[in-house]
């Protein structure tokens, strides 16, 4: 397996690189303290050699161990970048992954600093490509503090809660997560169910 695009991520979870723009200061794998892997990824991945490493990946016996549906990790879509920036690349490799392998679910981990403008016609492109589910990051449950934990260089906290919410009214299941240590973790969990998501993951805990 190439780790230069794919990398299996903290959830030990497939994941793949998904290009280099970002959204904000850090890309998620610099806050979850995975230096080590952003800096070894390529900045800018072809879509054929995306799919021969997941291919090459499953034929060596990822998820086997799972017994059921259930336990399927599926494929993560994240690296350097945020793959709600790279939907051209998306549009290349989740069709022709799914034509390969049936029912193998697909995650985009993202900030989810959307426009809200453009917020439902993405999810709908989204729902088109078959994206199973969106992991979206929220460290912070008020404007100042999600500007200092995030950085972001464009939009901010109530694009993301609109995005959040408007993903779900869609119907992609969302859930919220943090790198640990977070504080105010229940009123994360609050704020995530407010805004439609599933579940609020506090990972590395």
């Amino acid at each position: 397996m190439d780790n230069r695009m794919v990398y299996f991520d903290q959830q030990q979870r497939l994941s793949l690189q998904s290009g280099i723009a970002l959204p904000a200061a850090q890309s998620l794998l610099q806050l979850a303290g995975q230096q080590a892997v952003a800096s070894t990824l390529i900045a800018i991945p072809k879509p054929a050699s995306l799919l021969a490493e997941l291919e090459r990946a499953y034929s060596q016996g990822y998820e086997q161990h799972a017994s059921t549906e259930f336990e399927l990790q599926g494929i993560a879509v994240a690296g350097s970048g945020d793959p709600l920036l790279h939907l051209d690349l998306l549009a290349e490799v989740i069709p022709a992954f799914k034509a390969q392998r049936h029912g193998v679910p697909v995650t985009l981990v993202t900030y989810g600093l959307v426009a809200p403008a453009e917020a439902e016609v993405l999810c709908q492109q989204l729902l088109a490509l078959e994206v199973e589910k969106l992991e979206v990051y929220l460290p912070a449950a008020n404007p100042p503090a999600y500007q200092q934990a995030v950085q972001p260089k464009q939009l901010g906290f109530a694009e993301v809660c609109q995005f959040i919410h408007t993903a779900a009214e869609a119907g992609l299941p969302v859930s919220c997560f943090a790198y640990a240590p977070v504080k105010q973790v229940s009123e994360l969990r609050g704020l995530a169910k407010e805004l439609g998501a599933r579940e609020f993951l506090l990972i590395g805990s």
